[in-house]
């Protein structure tokens, strides 16, 4: 990004989006993936660590390689929401930042407004890429291709709970642009209240939310059109009971939802697949997990499961608690190939962390982006 500084004609070129795009399809199909993991300390969010690596620098004599602190990254704050395509997005507060892992760009973007936010309320949100979007042109809506227009967008819920679980949510949605402000999505919201971490698929955001009281569902936003859509989960399917490790995850471009609670006792995964949002229609499948490799990589009694930003269908295995004072290890487990396809060790986290209790970590492999925020 220094060669913005050398000329008004420099500046405009590197950031102009037909840019970003020649770069990233350019580099894409032969760049090699990096890996990155954040930590930071949930309490007061006044500690965060990013852990970065590229594959060829790693060791190929270590059974699995040390991502290393990337010390070029700026000292921030905030809950992590998820990182997409080369840029990273956390909350504090209000205030949602965007973050570019390459060119090392830090956006604060303008703080939420709502009239809910204000007493016992609460904000989530979710970023996502849509690579094919639309635009109006008089009363007519036109799709832009995804060489022309691909869009950013950062989806905002407001919600609050009552005593007698009667749940008020608002959303907002920012569009990464020259400008950019927040405004009401375009078609009707139903109220809900959301609870996971969401996932970004061919231009639908997919997250698990409560509506109508203790309705649990999986909720689908089109990042075209700005529709919702609630999909109905299956009766077996545990997403949102507290008593039970489930999560989502992308499995072969299409939303799943897994639940690993026999894994300890017979290594066993349950994973639903969505095959038709419309009428909300499942399929349901059971991975066996080798229990030897299991145990000579982590502590199973205290395993955390999470999705991946792979589409292969793969997940993150790691301990649900682990020592600062050692190293950790995360390992990618590959449920079609039925076995561990990658793995990565990160040093102690003493003393940064040593007087933190909950420490949210996320570990995810992306592509090298030039994409310039707009303020």
């Amino acid at each position: 990004m220094m060669l913005k500084c050398v000329s008004k004609l420099l500046s405009s070129l590197i950031t102009s989006r037909n840019f970003t795009i020649f770069f990233f399809k350019l580099s894409s199909p032969t760049q090699e993936r990096r890996m990155f993991m954040s930590v930071v300390d949930m309490e007061s969010f006044s500690h965060y660590m990013l852990f970065s690596s590229f594959p060829r620098n790693w060791d190929a004599a270590a059974s699995f390689p040390q991502l290393n602190q990337d010390l070029t990254f700026r000292r921030t704050r905030g809950y992590f929401v998820n990182a997409l395509r080369g840029l990273m997005c956390f909350r504090l507060g209000r205030e949602v930042r965007i973050y570019n892992l390459t060119t090392r760009q830090l956006v604060n973007l303008p703080q939420v407004k709502s009239n809910m936010l204000e007493g016992d309320s609460h904000m989530w949100n979710y970023f996502g890429h849509n690579p094919d979007s639309v635009f109006a042109l008089g009363n007519n809506i036109y799709r832009a291709g995804p060489a022309v227009n691909d869009e950013y967008k950062v989806l905002s819920i407001v919600w609050s709970v009552n005593e007698e679980w009667r749940v008020e949510s608002e959303t907002k949605v920012l569009v990464l642009e020259v400008g950019a402000s927040w405004r009401n999505t375009r078609s009707h919201t139903p109220t809900h209240r959301p609870y996971s971490q969401g996932i970004s698929i061919n231009g639908v955001l997919y997250y698990g939310a409560w509506c109508h009281g203790k309705r649990c569902v999986v909720i689908s936003f089109d990042l075209n059109s700005e529709e919702f859509n609630l999909i109905e989960l299956p009766i077996k399917a545990p997403l949102g009971r507290s008593a039970c490790p489930t999560n989502l995850m992308n499995y072969r471009e299409k939303v799943a939802v897994f639940e690993y609670s026999h894994l300890i006792t017979e290594y066993i995964l349950d994973l639903w697949v969505v095959e038709d949002t419309g009428k909300s229609k499942w399929s349901h499948k059971v991975f066996v997990l080798p229990c030897h490799q299991l145990r000579e990589s982590l502590a199973v009694d205290k395993l955390l499961i999470k999705g991946t930003s792979r589409s292969s269908g793969e997940v993150r295995l790691s301990v649900r608690r682990f020592d600062r004072t050692k190293i950790s290890v995360n390992v990618i487990y590959d449920l079609e190939k039925n076995r561990i396809t990658q793995g990565v060790v990160i040093g102690p986290l003493y003393p940064m962390f040593s007087r933190s209790c909950y420490l949210q970590t996320n570990l995810w492999d992306d592509f090298e982006s030039l994409m310039y925020v707009f303020r």
